[in-house]
């Protein structure tokens, strides 16, 4: 029998890429402006470096869900974050959720669904209620927060559907999930109230900028380990301002 291996970030791209079929061929030049390259390249890196200090502050910085925004956040240092994930369930519907990165801390499930710099690039109408759906189908009693990653504030996108403020985009296309999953309206009522407490949002620009000056914040350490937090903080931003290529990315201040 085998030993539990978890597949390294680096694998699980590599499987996403198998499944492209005749669209591997944009993934040439590094697969610059998907958010899979990116995604991986991004939070790798948030991975390796002291959760509290990046990830933590990037959660506390980000808008909407306060209250479990800022659990998931205060937890970040003990949380398992798994990236590429694969694929997740919905039974009720027989439709899988593949979330690009889902983080686990002792009372928050975080789903975080991010967006790429690809010129023209949109949710699906149903993407993020599912995703919402997901994470109460999948949260294990912990508080459900749903993270997206755009490259500019919201509104967003929704393909064929023009542009939403957050809440709204989650809502559309939700009450028509929970019929179809044989959900009561009670049920639906109360996902659809439960959006502004488990939706919350953040731009890679501000990521770029809370990586940036977090790294200025370490201290107290020896030289070389100093320089390798330093080199993995300056790759997670340089792979965001690469894969931009100068597309919804402009240079941003985030408070203290």
């Amino acid at each position: 029998m085998e030993p539990d291996h978890k597949p390294s970030v680096i694998s699980r791209l590599l499987d996403e890429v198998s499944w492209e079929g005749s669209n591997v061929k944009r993934y040439r030049n590094g697969g610059r402006g998907m958010e899979n390259p990116l995604t991986a390249e991004v939070f790798q890196g948030l991975s390796n470096l002291p959760r509290d200090l990046f990830l933590g502050e990037i959660l506390r910085c980000a808008h909407g869900a306060d209250e479990t925004r800022l659990a998931a956040a205060d937890e970040a240092e003990h949380a398992d974050l798994d990236v590429l994930p694969g694929s997740l369930l919905l039974p009720a519907l027989k439709i899988d959720v593949q979330p690009d990165v889902w983080v686990t801390t002792p009372s928050v499930q975080l789903l975080v669904e991010a967006k790429g710099f690809r010129k023209g690039a949109t949710f699906n109408v149903e993407q993020l209620p599912r995703e919402l759906l997901c994470l109460h189908a999948h949260n294990k009693n912990r508080a459900p927060l749903l993270l997206l990653v755009l490259t500019t504030p919201p509104p967003i996108r929704l393909a064929g559907s023009g542009r939403h403020e957050i809440d709204a985009g989650v809502a559309i296309g939700l009450e028509s999930l929970c019929a179809r999953a044989g959900m009561t309206a009670e049920d639906y009522e109360a996902l659809l109230a439960s959006i502004p407490f488990c939706v919350a949002w953040v731009t890679w620009s501000e990521i770029h900028a809370i990586v940036t000056r977090q790294k200025n914040a370490l201290s107290g350490l020896s030289s070389s380990i100093a320089a390798s937090l330093h080199r993995t903080a300056d790759g997670v931003a340089s792979a965001i301002k690469w894969h931009s290529g100068g597309l919804g990315f402009e240079s941003v201040t985030v408070a203290d």
